[in-house]
C-alpha cells in the first residue's frame, strides 16, 4: 500500500493550536487518537502528520485544518479580546457554538491576509469615521453614496435575500469581511464586529430574517466607522458602559438613516397614511417594498415624529409574539455551494479561488478554506455571478 503524503504544516502552529486549546501533550494525543510520542515528533518537525490525522487534530483542537499553513502563529488571536462584546453577555458566558464562531471568523481573516501576501497584493485599509453627535441623515448618505447603493437600487431588488447579498457585497468592496454562521442561537447573538487592523470582520447570524441581517450589517459596518472615529465600542471582557450604550443607540439611529433615507421614506408612507395608524398590513407591504422590517420603519417614523410611542409599543409587542417574516421552506435546504458561499463571502471566496488559479495555494488548502471537495468548485464559481440585485447596485 502507498505511503500517504504528508501535510507539510508548521509544526510552531501544531504547538500554537495545542496550547491554545489548554491540552496538554498526553490529552491532545488522546483525543487525537495518536500515541503521545508520534505527537511529539510532530510538533518538533522531525516527522510530519498526513491529512487525516492532522483533520483528527483539527478536530481535537477546534480549528478549521488551514489554520496549520499559515507561516506562523496568528498574533492577537483572541476573539474575546478582539471582536465588540456582545449586548447583555458577561465575561465566559459566550456559549461554545459563539467561541467557535468568533474564532474561525478571526482565522478566516488571517487566512485572507495570508492569501494577499502569497499573492502579493496589498490589502485595502478602510478608513471611514463616524463620530456620535453627527446628525444621522448626514451619516446616512455618506454611507450609502460610500456603498453606492441608491433608493432606486434599494427598491428594484427583486426580494430580502437579494437585497441583503447586495448590501453584504457592497460592504465588502469596502475591505470588510462580512462572514455568517448559523450555529449562535439568535437570542445570544445577531451580529458583532471587529474594527481593528487590516481587513475588518463583521459576523452575522443567518438564523435571522434578512431584513434583520441587513440591519444588523450596517449597524456593525456604523460601528467599526465609530471605532475608527476615536469611538471605541466594548469589547467581550467586563460590563457594558454608559458610553458603549450611547454608542448602541447612536449605531441604531444611523443604521435606520442609512436604510431608509427621511426623504424617500416618507414619500412611500405618505402613499398609504395608514402606515402611520401602525396599520399591520400598511406597513409589511411598505416593508416588502424597501426590504427593511416593519419594526425599524415603525421606529424609524417613531423617531421622525411621524407616529407615537403608544403605537409603536403596541405593534412591537404584536411582533415579538409572532415574527412577521418566515424563511421559505424548501425541501432539502440550499446547495453545499450556496452555503459556502452565504458563510464565507463573496471577497474571502474570490480571493482564495484566485490564489488557487494562480498556484498559490494547493487544492488541499483550497478544499480546507472554502470547507468543500474539489469537485464543487466549478459550482461555487458559477455562484459568484452577479444576481440581478447585485449587478444593480454594482
Amino acid at each position: 500500500m502507498p505511503r500517504s503524503i504528508p501535510a507539510l504544516v508548521n509544526p510552531a502552529l501544531l504547538v500554537w493550536a495545542r496550547e491554545r486549546a489548554g491540552l496538554d501533550l498526553t490529552k491532545a494525543a488522546e483525543k487525537g487518537g495518536v500515541a503521545e510520542s508520534i505527537l511529539r515528533t510532530w510538533e518538533q518537525g522531525v516527522e510530519r502528520p498526513t491529512m487525516s490525522q492532522l483533520r483528527d487534530l483539527g478536530a481535537a483542537y477546534k480549528r478549521p485544518i488551514a489554520v496549520f499553513f499559515l507561516p506562523e502563529p496568528p498574533k492577537d488571536f483572541d476573539p474575546q479580546r478582539e471582536f465588540r462584546r456582545l449586548p447583555g453577555l458577561r465575561p465566559q458566558d459566550e456559549s461554545m457554538e459563539l467561541r467557535l464562531a468568533l474564532r474561525l471568523a478571526l482565522f478566516q481573516r488571517e487566512a485572507a491576509k495570508e492569501l494577499h501576501s502569497r499573492l502579493g497584493e496589498s490589502v485595502s485599509v478602510f478608513r471611514e469615521k463616524a463620530h456620535p453627535n453627527e446628525d444621522p441623515e448626514v451619516v446616512g448618505t455618506r454611507i450609502r453614496k460610500l456603498l453606492g447603493i441608491s433608493w432606486q437600487h434599494q427598491i428594484g431588488w427583486a426580494g430580502a435575500y437579494a437585497a441583503l447579498n447586495a448590501w453584504r457585497s457592497a460592504v465588502e468592496r469596502l475591505g470588510i469581511l462580512v462572514f455568517q454562521t448559523g450555529d449562535v442561537e439568535l437570542e445570544e447573538m445577531r451580529g458583532t464586529s471587529v474594527a481593528h487592523g487590516p481587513m475588518p470582520v463583521i459576523l452575522l447570524n443567518n438564523a435571522d430574517a434578512p431584513h434583520g441581517r441587513i440591519f444588523t450589517l450596517i449597524h456593525e459596518l456604523v460601528h467599526i466607522m465609530l471605532t475608527h472615529g476615536g469611538h471605541e465600542t466594548g469589547t467581550m471582557e467586563g460590563k457594558r458602559a454608559p458610553e458603549e450604550q450611547m454608542l448602541e443607540r447612536v449605531s441604531n439611529r444611523f443604521a435606520a438613516a442609512t436604510l431608509m433615507p427621511k426623504h424617500e421614506l416618507l414619500i412611500e408612507a405618505d402613499r398609504c397614511h395608514d402606515v402611520y395608524a401602525g396599520d399591520e398590513g400598511a406597513l409589511k407591504k411598505l416593508a416588502t417594498r424597501i426590504k427593511v422590517s416593519p419594526e425599524a420603519i415603525l421606529r424609524r417614523l417613531l423617531s421622525l415624529h411621524k407616529v407615537s410611542s403608544g403605537i409603536y409599543r403596541r405593534m412591537r409587542k404584536t411582533w415579538q409574539t409572532k415574527p412577521w417574516y418566515s424563511a421559505p421552506q424548501g425541501d432539502g435546504g440550499p446547495s453545499i455551494e450556496v452555503r459556502r458561499l452565504s458563510a464565507l463571502g463573496r471577497t474571502f471566496v474570490s480571493l482564495v479561488l484566485e490564489g488557487y488559479s494562480r498556484k498559490a495555494v494547493s487544492s488541499s488548502e483550497v478544499s480546507d478554506y472554502l470547507g468543500l471537495q474539489l469537485k464543487y468548485l466549478d459550482r461555487i464559481q458559477k455562484q459568484l455571478l452577479p444576481g440581478p440585485g447585485e449587478a444593480a447596485a454594482a
